[in-house]
């Protein structure tokens, strides 16, 4: 079991040359583009092909998004124009390899608070999920639920340790007023901690994790107001934006 968290992108599969930024397609050089896939909006504002190869692996039906069909056209029509590239090469052969890499999900098991506890591979860890994008953003909304009542219970100036205690089910628990993100982290792994789990593993959530962990689905879905439920405000439907 991992006690330190371990970003994201180093859990994933690794790809050849998956990192440069070579040949990605200029039409999409846009602020204007935006999927519905969390990982194909990494590989458009980072234009590193690994959130392409690592979109794949977790959903095949992502070989239909738009974005991805121009990624691989323009590859192609490279190719067939005796562009000869090493890189370029690369890329179309990690295509396949993402498709033979299709995730297992009985190795994934997801959680209400957000969290997932993962046992694929070496590295027992628990983690957060990018697709479907809700279970990124379901992080996120417990986090800042938190951290919006401990700031508010803070200026009411009644006795907000005994309210948290209650309100949480926490024993034994002190307040940082000047740490809130962390104790809203030692609330989160408490919380996450004392559910019934799905999994047979003994995996346990730190507030470190919890917060790096937080940190990371923000910078995912940083600049994307996604459709998560029907009370979220949706802007994908933007007719401006190319889809």
């Amino acid at each position: 079991m991992s006690k330190k968290y371990i970003k994201f992108e180093s859990q994933q599969n690794q790809y050849i040359d998956a990192d440069k930024e070579s040949f990605f397609p200029p039409t999409l050089v846009s602020s204007n583009c935006f999927s519905r896939h969390i990982l194909i909006n990494k590989f458009l504002s980072t234009k590193k092909a690994c959130y392409l190869f690592w979109a794949i692996e977790r959903d095949t039906n992502v070989l239909m998004d738009p974005f991805v069909v121009e990624t691989i056209t323009y590859w192609t029509n490279l190719i067939n124009e005796s562009q000869n590239d090493k890189n370029l090469f690369n890329n179309l052969n990690n295509v396949g390899k993402s498709l033979i890499n299709t995730r297992n999900n009985s190795n994934f098991f997801h959680y209400d608070t957000g969290f997932v506890h993962s046992y694929n591979g070496e590295t027992e860890l628990i983690t957060f999920e990018v697709h479907p994008p809700r279970r990124c953003f379901r992080v996120i909304d417990n986090f800042n639920y938190i951290f919006n009542f401990l700031d508010d219970v803070l200026h009411s100036k009644k006795n907000a340790e005994n309210l948290v205690k209650e309100k949480f089910q926490i024993d034994n628990f002190d307040l940082n007023p000047t740490d809130l993100k962390m104790t809203t982290a030692n609330i989160i792994s408490h919380l996450h901690n004392n559910i019934k789990k799905i999994d047979s593993g003994n995996l346990k959530l730190s507030a470190n994790i919890a917060l790096n962990i937080y940190d990371q689905a923000k910078e995912f879905t940083n600049n994307l107001n996604y459709i998560v439920d029907t009370f979220r405000t949706v802007d994908y439907w933007d007719p401006d934006k190319k889809r």
